[in-house]
């Protein structure tokens, strides 16, 4: 951070004595010295958008981890991940996920797919993303009942919906292990 202070300074002395004015103009300056700010200190907002800048670019890299998969990777004619499912992913999750929301595991799948996977004890949300049609979400509780099943976006499952259970999932997870981010370093 930096901070800056005021000083007085002559304007333009140079011109003033090649014109021939006698008295020159003052100029009050503010110049830019750095500071030793707290880190604590921020402006509002600004956590929030750093924490959803590093889920983003945290989504961003798993996907062009899998975008960049040989063909075959599995062994069994797995296809790296398709475009369409790469744009439609990193849309869909900016669309359900903001600040508070943990970073999910993402796989590759057959197919040029990818699921992205939420996990707390019995508690799991998933979303498939297939190279054709729309996301495919399931959602199972704390006592492994399936409560979400079905397309995003469709009777199945609402956008809101799932982000609902993605935010109280994730809140859940803040609170049980406040560095879950170490699973992902």
């Amino acid at each position: 951070m930096n901070a800056f202070s005021l000083g007085q300074s002559e304007l333009f002395p140079h011109l003033a004595m090649r014109a021939g004015v006698r008295v020159a103009a003052d100029l009050w300056m503010i110049r830019r010295t750095p500071a030793a700010a707290p880190r604590d200190r921020r402006l509002a907002g600004e956590r929030e958008s750093e924490n959803k800048l590093e889920l983003q670019t945290y989504i961003s890299s798993k996907l062009h981890e899998l975008r960049a998969l040989p063909t075959d990777w599995d062994g069994a004619g797995g296809e790296p991940l398709a475009q369409a499912v790469t744009h439609q992913a990193y849309r869909t999750m900016d669309q359900l996920t903001d600040f508070r929301s943990v970073f999910p595991f993402v796989t590759p799948g057959e197919e040029g797919s990818a699921l992205f996977e939420w996990r707390a004890g019995m508690e799991r949300l998933e979303i498939e993303f297939l190279p054709e049609g729309p996301p495919y979400v399931s959602y199972r509780d704390a006592d492994g009942v399936t409560q979400v099943d079905g397309d995003l976006g469709s009777r199945g499952a609402s956008y809101g919906q799932v982000r609902r259970v993605l935010a109280s999932l994730s809140a859940r997870i803040w609170m049980s292990n406040p560095n879950w981010k170490q699973l992902f370093s």
